[in-house]
C-alpha cells in the first residue's frame, strides 16, 4: 500500500519539489520514500513512491521498482497472488521477491496491457516500458484505489491524490468553481458523476480504465472492464451456495497476514458478516470499532453491538459521540489532507474509527462496503423491487409484508409508495436563493438497463454511493497509515451479483435476503433478521453545535473577504440565521449544514 506520483514530458522537476511531493505522501507511506528519474528520447519520466509495508515487508520490495526495461509505482493489493505467481512460473519467469509489485511487472511481461485482466484486487499503477518507450497507467475496475492525471501542453502529473499533481506542479490551486456549487446544491451524491476534481483540469482516471501515453504524448484510454447485467435462471439456493463460497474465500485471502486486523462493526449484516466469519470460523482475534450516538435514537445501533461483540476472539472498542471543539480541530486537519471537502458526517465519523485504530497498531481496516449496492441494501431499493418484479403474485405477497414490517420503518416520505415509480436521484439541499449561481445543472442516474431496481444498484455502484465510499474512506485510512480492505467488491462476486435474478434479491420484506441466509449461524440471529437500517450516521448537533459561540462565530463569519462567500449569497445567507437561530434554517437538512461547514473549511485551507 503507497502512495505514488509522477510526471512524464519534456519538463525537468525540481528536487525541492520532488522533496515536498514525498513529504506530502509520508501518510500513504511512512516506511519508505523514494523517486526514480529517468530519460527517453526528449521525455523526461519522474515516478515517486511512498511505502507502507504490507506484503514482503523486506526493503528488497520498495519501489519505484525496476526490473529489466520496465519500472513501476504501484498502489494497491493483489489477491490472487498464489494463482499469478503460477503463471508467472508456468512462463518460465523467476522471481526475486515476494511482492505484488514485482508480479505485476513479470505479469505485463507476459500478458502486456492485458495482464489486468488476470488480476484480482485493488491497484493503481504507472509502468514505464523502456522498449516500448510508453507510460503504462491502470486503475483498477472499481476504483478501490484513487489515481488522478492532469494535462499541460508539456506534459502529464499524475497521483494518488490531487495535493501530490498540485505539489509537482508547485501549489497550483486553479478551484473548479462548478464543482463546489454542485456539491453545495446536491451533496455527496453528485461528487463521483464525473471524472472532475475540485481543482480545474485535474481529472480523476476512471475505474476499470488502462491509459497508454506515447512519447509523442498522445494517449490512449481503454475501458478493460465495465458493469454487465446479465441476470441467469439461478436457483436460490445456488446463489446463497455461490455468495458463501466466493465471500468466504475472500475473507480468508485479506486475512491472510500477521498484521493486526480491525473493523469498522455496526448493526447491520454487512460488517457482522465479516465479524463472524473471522472470529467463529478462522477462530482469530479482532479489534472492532463502533460510534456510539446516545443523544440520537435515530442512529444509535449500541444494543445490537453489545450482542455482537461476545465472542472472546473480540475486543470492541466504542467510541462515544461528544459534541466540543476537537472534532471541529479534527475535520479542519483532515480536509487538509482529503485535499477537498469531507462529503458527509459519517464519513467524518469514520475517520474517528481510524484515528483510533492507529493508536491500537492497526495495520489492516476490513470493510463492508458495497454490500447494500450488490445485493440491494437501502430502503428506496424496495419501491425499486417492487416496480422491477413481474410475478403478480410475488409483488402481491412483497406489498402484504411491507406493509406491516417496513412502512413503520421509514422516515423519509420519498420512499413510502411502493408504487412511485422515479425516485429522485438527486435531492436539492439548498434552494438557489442561498448560492450566487443559480439553475445549476442536475445529475440525472446514467441508463445501464431497464429494470429500475438493476439501473439504481448499477448507479450506485459506479457513480454514486460505492465511489465516493471508496475515495473517501482511502483518504481517512491512508491519513493515519492504514489499508482498507473490501471484500465485498472482490472482482468475482461483483459479477455473481450481475447474474442473480432480480426476484431472489428480497425476499419476506428483507432486503439483501441473499446475505441473510448465506450467513445464518455466523451472524447473531436478532442482528441477521433485523430489517431496520439506522445506517453509519450522526446527527449534525451530536458533533458539532451553535452554541459554542466559536464555531458559530466560525460558520456564520461576516468576513467579506471569506472565500466561501463566492459561492454563497452572503445576505441571504446571514438573515436566515437571524430569523431561525438555533432551528438554523428549517428547510435545510442536516447534510446541507455539514456540507456548508466542509467546503468553508476546503477553501480557507487551500487559499487562505
Amino acid at each position: 500500500m503507497c502512495g505514488i506520483g509522477g510526471y512524464y514530458g519534456e519538463e525537468i522537476i525540481s528536487k525541492p519539489l520532488i522533496k515536498k511531493t514525498l513529504n506530502l505522501m509520508k501518510n500513504r507511506g511512512p516506511d519508505n520514500q523514494n523517486f526514480k528519474f529517468l530519460k527517453h528520447n526528449s521525455k523526461k519520466i519522474f515516478l515517486l513512491s511512498s511505502r507502507l509495508k504490507i506484503v514482503d515487508r523486506l526493503d528488497r520490495s520498495n519501489q519505484p521498482m525496476e526490473i529489466d526495461d520496465c519500472i513501476i509505482s504501484f498502489n494497491g493489493e493483489i489477491y490472487n497472488i498464489d494463482e499469478i505467481r503460477k503463471k508467472v512460473f508456468e512462463n518460465g519467469l523467476k522471481l526475486k521477491t515476494k511482492s505484488d509489485t514485482e508480479l505485476i511487472l513479470k505479469m505485463y511481461k507476459i500478458f502486456g496491457t492485458n495482464c489486468v485482466n488476470h488480476f484480482d484486487g485493488m491497484w493503481a499503477f504507472a509502468i514505464f516500458d523502456k522498449i516500448r518507450g510508453f507510460l503504462f497507467i491502470s486503475r483498477d475496475r472499481l476504483g478501490e484505489k484513487p489515481f488522478y492525471i492532469c494535462k499541460k501542453s508539456n506534459g502529464y502529473y499524475f497521483g494518488s491524490e490531487t495535493k501530490f499533481i498540485r505539489s509537482l506542479l508547485d501549489n497550483y490551486k486553479d478551484f473548479n468553481n462548478n464543482k463546489i456549487y454542485r456539491y453545495l446544491k446536491f451533496g455527496y451524491k453528485s461528487i463521483e458523476q464525473d471524472k472532475e476534481s475540485f481543482f480545474k483540469n485535474i481529472f480523476k482516471i476512471e475505474p476499470g480504465t488502462n491509459i497508454i501515453i506515447k512519447n509523442d504524448l498522445s494517449i490512449k484510454r481503454t475501458q478493460y472492464w465495465k458493469p454487465n447485467i446479465k441476470e441467469n435462471n439461478i436457483s436460490e439456493n445456488k446463489c446463497k451456495r455461490l455468495i458463501k463460497e466466493n465471500f468466504e474465500n475472500k475473507i480468508k485471502s485479506i486475512c491472510n497476514t500477521d498484521l493486526k486486523l480491525g473493523l469498522s462493526l455496526s448493526g447491520g449484516i454487512d460488517s457482522n458478516y465479516i465479524l463472524g466469519y473471522i472470529t467463529k470460523v478462522l477462530n482469530r482475534k479482532l479489534n472492532t470499532y463502533s460510534i456510539i450516538d446516545r443523544k440520537n435514537k435515530k442512529y444509535d445501533e449500541e444494543n445490537l453491538i453489545d450482542i455482537a461483540v461476545k465472542n472472546p476472539n473480540i475486543r470492541n472498542h466504542k467510541i462515544y459521540l461528544l459534541n466540543n471543539n476537537e472534532n471541529f480541530l479534527n475535520l479542519r486537519k483532515l480536509i487538509k489532507y482529503h485535499d477537498k471537502p469531507v462529503s458527509t458526517i459519517s464519513l467524518f465519523l469514520q475517520s474517528l474509527i481510524y484515528k483510533k485504530m492507529k493508536e491500537d497498531g492497526v495495520k489492516i481496516c476490513v470493510s463492508g462496503c458495497g454490500a447494500d449496492e450488490l445485493f440491494a441494501g437501502y430502503y428506496h431499493h424496495y419501491n425499486l423491487y417492487y416496480n422491477s418484479i413481474k410475478n403478480g403474485h410475488l409483488k402481491s405477497s412483497f406489498k402484504k409484508k411491507w406493509n406491516s414490517k417496513i412502512y413503520p420503518l421509514l422516515r423519509n416520505k420519498e420512499y413510502r409508495s411502493l408504487t412511485k415509480k422515479n425516485l429522485q436521484s438527486f435531492f436539492n439541499l439548498l434552494s438557489d436563493d442561498y448560492l450566487n449561481l443559480k439553475n445549476i445543472k442536475m445529475f440525472r442516474d446514467k441508463f445501464y438497463s431497464k429494470n429500475l431496481l438493476r439501473n439504481k444498484l448499477l448507479n450506485e455502484l459506479t457513480l454514486q454511493t460505492v465511489p465516493l465510499a471508496l475515495s473517501e474512506d482511502d483518504l481517512n485510512s491512508m491519513y493515519y497509515s492504514i489499508e482498507n480492505r473490501s471484500p465485498f467488491l472482490n472482482k468475482d462476486l461483483v459479477e455473481l451479483s450481475f447474474k442473480i435474478p432480480t426476484e431472489h434479491l428480497m425476499k419476506d420484506s428483507y432486503n439483501k435476503y441473499l446475505l441473510r441466509i448465506s450467513s445464518k449461524n455466523i451472524i447473531e440471529e436478532k442482528i441477521r433478521l433485523n430489517r431496520e437500517k439506522k445506517g453509519f450516521n450522526a446527527n449534525f448537533n451530536s458533533v458539532f453545535s451553535f452554541k459554542n459561540n466559536d464555531f458559530k462565530e466560525w460558520f456564520f463569519d461576516k468576513d467579506s473577504k471569506n472565500p466561501i462567500y463566492d459561492f454563497l449569497n452572503k445576505k441571504y445567507f446571514i438573515n436566515n440565521f437571524k430569523k431561525n437561530s438555533e432551528n438554523f434554517f428549517s428547510d435545510m437538512s442536516t447534510q446541507a449544514l455539514f456540507n456548508i461547514c466542509s467546503a468553508k473549511m476546503f477553501l480557507e485551507e487551500t487559499t487562505l
